[in-house]
C-alpha cells in the first residue's frame, strides 16, 4: 500500500512538477536531495528510539515521525524547498542545486545535531561506514570487469552505495546490537543468514541500474 502511495505521488506531483520547472535531474541535483533524505531518516529515529509514539491521527507532529506520515512530511517539504530554489537561482543551474541543497543542510542540521547528543554507539556507527565502504568499492571493482561502462553515471553509484549502507547498518544493528527489524520480508531474509540480506540488496541496485540505464531514456523518469 505504501509503495503504491508512493508511485502515485511520483508519478502524479514529482514528475509533472520536474517537467513543468525545467528542472534538471542529474547527479549535482541528487546530491543537493540528499539532505532531505537524511532529513527523513534522521527525524524517523525520533520514532524509533521512543522520543515520540505511533499516532493515527494527521493533527498530531508524531504522525510524521513514521511511515506514511514520514514520507508525507519529507516530500512536502522537499516539493516546497524545490518552487523556492527555482525562485531564488534565476535559472542557473549551479545556483539551483547549492540553494536546495542549503535548504536542506539547514533543514536536517538541527534534527542531526540533537540525535549526535544523545548517540552512544560511535562505534557501531564508523564500523556501519566502513563496511558499506569496502563492499561498495568491492562490487563496483567486480562489477566493471565484466561491464566497464556500467557506473559511468555518478548515480548509479550512489543507488549501489546507498543500498550497501542500508543494508550494512541494518545488519550490525540486528545483529551486534540486537535491535528489531520492522520489515517482515527483510526479517525473514535475515533470518536465513545475515550476509543474504547485503547480496539481495546489491542485486536489486544492480538490477535496477541495468534497467533504467538500458530501457528508460526520459532522465526524470530514471
Amino acid at each position: 500500500v505504501y509503495a503504491l502511495i508512493l508511485l502515485l505521488v511520483v508519478w502524479f506531483v514529482l514528475l509533472p512538477l520536474l517537467k513543468k520547472q525545467e528542472i534538471q535531474v542529474n547527479f549535482k541535483f541528487m546530491l543537493a536531495l540528499l539532505p532531505f533524505v537524511i532529513f527523513g531518516s534522521a527525524f524517523r529515529i525520533l520514532n524509533d528510539i521512543g522520543i515520540v509514539q505511533n499516532t493515527c491521527n494527521p493533527l498530531d507532529l508524531a504522525f510524521y515521525t513514521f511511515t506514511p506520515g514520514i514520507w508525507l512530511l519529507t516530500a512536502g517539504i522537499t516539493i516546497i524547498a524545490l518552487m523556492l530554489a527555482k525562485k531564488t537561482s534565476n535559472g542557473n543551474e549551479d545556483k539551483f542545486n547549492k540553494h536546495l541543497g542549503g535548504m536542506g543542510a539547514l533543514i536536517a542540521a538541527p534534527v542531526l545535531l540533537y540525535l549526535f547528543t544523545i548517540f552512544k554507539v560511535w562505534g557501531g556507527f564508523f564500523l556501519v561506514l566502513f563496511l558499506a565502504a569496502i563492499i561498495t568499492i568491492g562490487v563496483k571493482f567486480l562489477v566493471e570487469l565484466k561491464e566497464r561502462n556500467f557506473f559511468k553515471d555518478k548515480l548509479n553509484i550512489m543507488v549501489l552505495g546507498g543500498q550497501v549502507l542500508d543494508s550494512t547498518a541494518t545488519i550490525i544493528a540486528t545483529d551486534v546490537f540486537n535491535c528489531g527489524e520492522q520489515h517482515p520480508l527483510s526479517e525473514t531474509i535475515l533470518g536465513v543468514h545475515p550476509g543474504l540480506f547485503i547480496v539481495v540488496k546489491v542485486l536489486l541496485a544492480l538490477l535496477i541500474i541495468y534497467y533504467v540505464d538500458k530501457d528508460i531514456e526520459d532522465e526524470r523518469l530514471r
